[in-house]
C-alpha cells in the first residue's frame, strides 16, 4: 500500500469506528431511568421419584394476579435539593486582589462589591487580547473606584495587585467576590488585605 491509499484506509477505519461508538454509546447515555433491579426468582421444591408429589394449590385460590411493580433500586436515590444559600459573604477593611497573566483573547472580568448592610454593585472590566497583568490590574481599579465611590481607598499597589480599604473606621467593610470571569490566561485572587 502507498501512502494515499494508507491514508484513505485509516480515515475510512476511523470514520467507520466512531459511527459503531455512536451508535453504541448514544442510546447508553441517553437512559433516563437507571434500568430496574429483578427480583430473584422464586425457587420451586424439587420432586425426587421416592418422595410423592405435593398437590400443586390452584392458581385462582391464590391471591388474584396483580400487576407487578417496579423493582425498587437496590441503593436508595438521593436527589440533592438546590439550596438558596451559597457562598458566604465575606466582609473585610482590607481586600487585597491579585492579577496574574496575560489575556489571551477578548473577554470580561465581573466582580460583585457589597459594603455590609447595603445593595451588591456588579463591576464589569471589558478586556482586550494581548493585554498584559499591569494594564488589567490598572482597568480594575478604575472600574473598582467608579463602583465604591470615595468612601473607600482603591489604589494599584504593584503590576499586579490591587489594595481596597475603607478610609476610616466609621466606613462599613466591603464585601468583593469574583462573580464571572470570561478572560482565558488570566487568573485572579481575591483575600485578606
Amino acid at each position: 500500500m502507498n501512502a494515499k491509499n494508507k491514508e484513505r484506509f485509516h480515515s475510512v477505519l476511523l470514520a467507520v469506528l466512531l459511527a459503531v461508538v455512536v451508535t453504541v454509546a448514544v442510546p447508553c447515555i441517553a437512559q433516563e431511568e437507571p434500568t430496574p433491579i429483578p427480583e430473584p426468582a422464586q425457587e420451586e421444591p424439587v420432586v425426587t421419584p421416592d418422595e410423592p408429589a405435593a398437590p400443586a394449590e390452584p392458581a385462582a385460590a391464590a391471591e388474584p394476579a396483580v400487576p407487578a411493580a417496579p423493582a425498587e433500586p437496590a441503593v436508595p436515590v438521593v436527589v440533592a435539593e438546590p439550596s438558596e444559600k451559597g457562598v458566604p459573604t465575606v466582609y473585610r477593611d482590607k481586600t487585597r486582589i491579585t492579577v496574574n497573566g496575560r489575556a489571551e483573547m477578548n473577554g470580561f472580568i465581573e466582580f460583585v462589591v457589597q459594603p455590609n448592610n447595603e445593595d451588591p454593585t456588579k463591576v464589569r472590566a471589558n478586556i482586550i487580547a494581548k493585554t498584559k497583568t499591569k494594564k488589567i490590574t490598572k482597568e480594575l481599579v478604575g472600574q473598582l473606584v467608579f463602583a465604591l465611590g470615595d468612601r473607600y481607598k482603591v489604589k494599584q499597589t504593584g503590576d499586579k495587585t490591587i489594595l481596597v480599604k475603607s478610609k476610616n473606621k466609621k466606613t462599613p467593610p466591603v464585601s468583593i467576590s469574583l462573580m464571572t470571569q470570561n478572560l482565558a490566561g488570566v487568573s485572579i485572587m481575591i483575600g485578606q488585605g
